[in-house]
């Protein structure tokens, strides 16, 4: 309460500071629950678990769609925001062992990705194996994503492969590790300096380009392999950037959605006959996942689905397929979503 108060004397000068802290008196004489008994929404199921745990309204909707409609679990969806920091080992860099080791007694491996370390605190920008680029934080889950992309069959395979949005890089690197012999991967960003970032973390089996994916700086039907981990409103990620939930407004999600579309169908013509397209995104919503799927299909575009569970061997609750969605409450990782597309001949 003296820290508020200070801040607010800091802000806006002494006029407005017994206001404040005769308000934070009052908040204090009841506890959360109380509060929420008191002005969450009577009639709303989701309004009120929405308010009970600090979310707008349409996020919680958003989330509850994406879940099918469970109330219980949508209470354990918008619970599950507590920041956890994941740790990749990058491949051939350092071995997982030699990292749980320098991340100290409390780290635990990731029960899926072979790469992954969970932290129970601290700082990785101390150790050693962060600060040297064999090891880098990434959520398990957008390594697990990132891992199924690469592993799902290919027809003929000749290591051609294309990251579109790849800034920061933490995928190109694990998409490079898992190139043919004698592939090459060309990761590609609009921002000079996200492309920057992944220069600086891929090995020499990388070419880095700055280029706006929609207007492709490449030939259509040149690649095996096609990766779009396509701008989104991040809100898979809320453990970690919880801000975004009340930064985001719904109107993004139409904007977002239609880059996301465009990109796809970029990606679908940069595939060759018999390629593979993953669409990512860390968002649940709906209209920036299967939705932006879905239209690409009807759109009639020369796709097939390709069921993407398989590719998580192991991590369970991944729902019917053939898309998948990653959740904190399920799964400890961010919201990620995956769809793999084959193109057809």
């Amino acid at each position: 309460m003296h820290a508020t108060v200070e801040l607010a004397r800091r802000i806006c000068g002494p006029k407005p500071v017994g206001l404040v802290n005769a308000v934070l008196r009052k908040v204090a004489t009841a506890s959360w629950s109380d509060w929420t008994d008191r002005l969450a929404p009577k009639d709303d199921e989701i309004g009120a678990t929405a308010f009970a745990h600090g979310y707008p309204r349409w996020v919680a909707a958003a989330i509850a769609d994406a879940l099918g409609g469970s109330s219980d679990e949508l209470a354990a969806a918008l619970s599950a925001d507590r920041p956890v920091t994941h740790l990749v080992a990058r491949p051939g860099r350092i071995d997982r062992d030699e990292l749980l080791t320098q991340a100290g007694p409390d780290a635990t491996p990731g029960p899926w990705s072979p790469y992954a370390v969970r932290l129970a605190g601290g700082v990785p920008a101390t150790l050693a194996a962060v600060r040297s680029g064999q090891a880098g934080v990434q959520d398990e889950g957008s390594q697990l994503v990132a891992l199924a992309a690469a592993r799902a069959g290919v027809a003929h395979d000749g290591g051609r492969w294309l990251d579109m949005c790849a800034g920061p890089g933490g995928k190109s690197v694990l998409f490079e590790a898992s190139l043919p012999d004698g592939g090459r991967l060309l990761s590609s960003d609009l921002q000079r300096h996200r492309a920057a970032l992944v220069a600086r973390s891929v090995d020499g089996r990388t070419d880095v380009v700055v280029a706006d994916g929609r207007f492709p700086a490449w030939a259509d039907g040149r690649f095996d392999r096609v990766f779009v981990d396509a701008p989104c409103t991040g809100l898979g990620a809320l453990r970690r950037r919880p801000e975004v939930r009340w930064r985001r407004m719904p109107g993004d999600v139409d904007r977002l959605a239609r880059l996301q579309r465009e990109l796809l169908a970029a990606a679908t013509a940069s595939a060759a006959p018999g390629g593979l397209v993953a669409y990512i995104t860390c968002s649940p919503h709906l209209a920036e996942t299967s939705a932006v799927v879905r239209e690409l299909i009807e759109g009639g575009a020369r796709v097939e689905p390709v069921d993407a569970r398989p590719f998580l061997d192991g991590v369970p609750a991944l729902g019917p397929g053939p898309d998948v969605q990653l959740w904190p409450h399920r799964h400890g990782t961010d919201a990620m979503y995956l769809a793999l597309l084959r193109t057809l001949r």
